[in-house]
């Protein structure tokens, strides 16, 4: 029955809201042509956020809203007094809410805290427990601290905190799950969103703590990929544990930035996974068909020049196809090295936070983290495992085109000489044929030139004949005289050619060499 009055009226004390939402800053290279185009719009959200809620206070830091310099440095507060304090009434109450906006500038990312609360004491008073339905007035009809609106490029991560009523604070963490749903469903209605579901509860300091959503929705190469919110309810028994998060809240908001870094990271090679699959198939079946084709003319002597000109074309259709197919593998890679080295920042920021906790009072111990600790395991594990599985799968598809371009270039490198031979040796005949024509139309040319000897009166007579001369008739000794000529200049002409022509080919030969 305890329970029930629970669900039916609950109350916590000192409710707060932590927003942990990253953007992209810049790209791979740092210049000032790879910086975002739209890496103000968390700047904007956050003077949207500060509206819809009633602030007048607005954000001015470094580069927005103008666009002055930003100071340089790995990691930077970019609010000149810090950060920016609130103080304010919850929307449709006369509550006093108070909170702090930090802008920080993570590397190549642009990180925005909001941390928005019910006081815990006015005028040195402890102020008195608040129904749940804080979260939803805050969280306001338009849902400003849900992805939708804030649509951070990397990603965020939302965390709401508060104080179990005393009834509670011995609950164990399974007795308090029915709890946990109905905060969540304060800051996620039901009839406007889908919440999503509880992923692991546990305990962060010995306080419980639930975490729903943040998972990536694989949809097997189909549409785009989608993240589920990520959401966080940890719910204090006491001031141990609150003292604890905040004392290591800088480093909580690190953990959740390389949180973020390692899902978005992921989430990209979800659509890179698609766009990889593509080009693999095109290729794949390019290569097919070149293998078919080679298959048959198999039997033929040579190629056609159509069939040269085909094969040209598939070459550079291929090239073209393995270099985005090249690009796409890098930007695998690249998404590939940015889950490994923010899965080693998230591991070595639990032990920060077990180094810098203060010990005066009771011992933070390395298991009081477990909790947290299963992401740059197991679920960062299992990322980079799949992707490594991708890379060699798409990998072996590189190679296969690289063999068929070289497969390709080959053949027409060899079809091309062997052209090239045919058509030489086709000029070399013709010109024979035009020297033999043209040694016939000389030979004819001297015999009609001597035709006229034919008709010299002295007869013409044959040294098989029995009455035959003491000497040759003129027509016979100019024709033999001719004949002789042509064949000397033949056999001349002959020899320069092909003189000539070997002296061409030893040129060409060195000019290669």
């Amino acid at each position: 029955m305890d329970s029930e009055k629970d669900i039916i009226t609950p109350t916590v004390y000192a409710p707060n809201l932590h927003l942990f939402a990253f953007h992209l800053w810049r790209g791979l290279t740092g210049e000032s042509d790879s910086l975002a185009s739209n890496r103000q719009q968390l700047w904007q959200k956050a003077d949207e956020i500060l509206q819809g809620l009633g602030f007048t206070e607005r954000l001015h830091i470094p580069g927005y809203p103008n666009h002055s310099e930003e100071p340089p440095g790995a990691q930077i507060n970019l609010h000149p007094h810090n950060q920016l304090e609130l103080t304010g009434k919850l929307p449709n109450s006369d509550l006093t809410i108070t909170g702090l906006l930090f802008a920080h500038r993570l590397y190549d990312s642009y990180s925005l805290t909001v941390n928005l609360r019910r006081p815990e004491q006015e005028n040195q008073q402890k102020t008195a427990e608040v129904p749940i339905s804080f979260w939803r007035n805050l969280n306001t009809e338009r849902l400003i601290f849900l992805p939708n609106f804030v649509q951070s490029s990397l990603g965020q991560s939302l965390l709401l905190t508060a104080f179990l009523p005393e009834l509670d604070r011995n609950k164990a963490a399974k007795d308090l799950q029915e709890f946990a749903y109905t905060c969540l469903n304060q800051i996620m209605p039901c009839d406007k969103i889908t919440p999503p579901p509880l992923v692991k509860r546990g305990e962060l300091f010995g306080s419980p703590i639930f975490e729903f959503g943040g998972q990536v929705l694989d949809t097997n190469m189909e549409g785009e990929t989608e993240v589920t919110p990520h959401l966080l309810i940890y719910l204090f028994r006491g001031k141990f544990s609150s003292g604890k998060f905040e004392a290591a809240y800088w480093q909580f908001i690190n953990l959740f930035y390389y949180r973020n870094k390692v899902i978005s990271a992921y989430r990209e090679t979800r659509k890179l996974h698609q766009e990889t699959y593509a080009i693999y198939t095109k290729l794949e079946k390019k290569v097919r068909s070149f293998k078919k084709e080679l298959i048959e003319n198999t039997t033929c002597w040579a190629l056609t020049e159509v069939q040269l000109e085909q094969l040209k074309m598939v070459l550079k259709e291929l090239a073209a196809l393995d270099l985005e197919y090249a690009r796409l593998l890098r930007n695998y890679k690249h998404c590939q090295n940015t889950i490994s080295i923010n899965t080693k920042n998230y591991q070595v920021t639990l032990e920060d936070i077990v180094k810098i906790l203060p010990q005066h009072k009771e011992r933070v111990n390395p298991e009081d983290l477990d909790f947290f600790r299963e992401f740059g395991t197991q679920t960062s594990g299992y990322f980079q495992s799949r992707i490594s599985d991708e890379l060699n799968y798409f990998v072996e598809g590189s190679n296969l085109s690289d063999k068929a371009i070289a497969s390709i270039r080959g053949i027409v490198e060899i079809e091309q000489t062997q052209c090239d031979r045919r058509l030489e040796q086709q000029n070399e005949t013709l010109e024979d044929q035009i020297q033999a024509v043209g040694v016939g139309i000389a030979t004819g040319a001297i015999i009609a030139s001597t035709s006229p000897l034919i008709f010299q009166q002295e007869e013409i007579s044959f040294p098989w004949e029995a009455s035959h001369g003491d000497r040759l008739h003129p027509f016979m000794l100019a024709l033999l005289l001719s004949l002789g000529s042509a064949v000397v200049a033949w056999w001349v002409a002959k020899g320069l050619i092909g003189w000539g022509r070997k002296r061409r080919l030893r040129q060409k030969q060195d000019s290669k060499n």
